[in-house]
């Protein structure tokens, strides 16, 4: 039999009445939250994890340098000595190479003629340290000058260092919370915010290094700094009996 409409009506003002109800019910509960929220003591904390890795990638930079009356027998100098470099580069596997800044400049001195100076850099890179110390002594036999060499951390030392020292820094940080929590007689309600930074370096002094015209240069690549920093709020409030 179907259901009158009297009866129909009853249904529709109890369903309303629940769903009313629950609405009371829900914004009761988010109210409480942010009236909680609100009662809370707010606690800023930085914390940073760091460990020394050693360093496993070597850059050594070279140039050509030439001069000469004019710029076309500069700048053919230099072209020549650089291609016969990048041929004895090219036959050492696992170097990375690419070259750096070429200028050509023209010099004078009082009414002296004109006098023109060029060069040019090429940058090697690589983890095997032994065979490009060997090739830069090499390309320094062939009459090229060092200009700079360093030892840096490569992006996949860092990178696999990253994840655990997150870890440590958020458990360091944690600790540090919650006893200072408890120092207050209050409790760890929440974390309200969390900020993670990437793993950086934080490198010591190149090291330095001896180079002779004969021979390799010798150096020894130390260690690096690598560290995470987190910083987070979080909430603290008074202990439940």
């Amino acid at each position: 039999m179907a259901p009158s409409g009297r009866e129909c009506r009853l249904v529709k003002l109890v369903g309303l009445a629940l769903l009313f109800g629950g609405s009371l019910l829900g914004g009761a509960s988010s109210a409480g939250a942010q009236d909680a929220d609100q009662r809370a003591t707010v606690l800023h904390l930085s914390e940073t994890a760091e460990r020394p890795v050693k360093r496993d990638l070597l850059r050594v930079e070279l140039r050509v340098d030439e001069s000469g009356a004019d710029a076309r027998t500069v700048q053919s100098a230099i072209n020549r000595r650089m291609t016969a470099a990048l041929d004895r580069v090219h036959q050492t596997p696992g170097v990375r190479v690419e070259t750096g800044l070429y200028s050509v400049n023209q010099e004078r001195q009082g009414n002296g003629p004109a006098h023109w100076r060029g060069s040019q850099s090429v940058i090697l890179t690589g983890k095997d340290a032994d065979a490009l110390l060997k090739l830069a002594g090499v390309l320094q036999s062939d009459g090229l000058a060092a200009s700079s060499l360093r030892y840096q951390t490569s992006p996949e030392t860092v990178q696999a260092a990253q994840d655990e020292l997150t870890a440590e820094a958020i458990a360091a940080l944690d600790r540090r919370a919650t006893s200072i929590a408890g120092s207050m007689h209050l409790t760890v309600l929440r974390y309200r915010d969390l900020h993670v930074g990437n793993a950086e370096t934080a490198d010591r002094p190149v090291p330095r290094f001896a180079a002779m015209a004969a021979s390799s240069p010798v150096a020894e690549s130390g260690e690096s700094s690598v560290r995470v920093t987190v910083d987070a709020e979080l909430l603290l409030a008074r202990s439940q009996p």
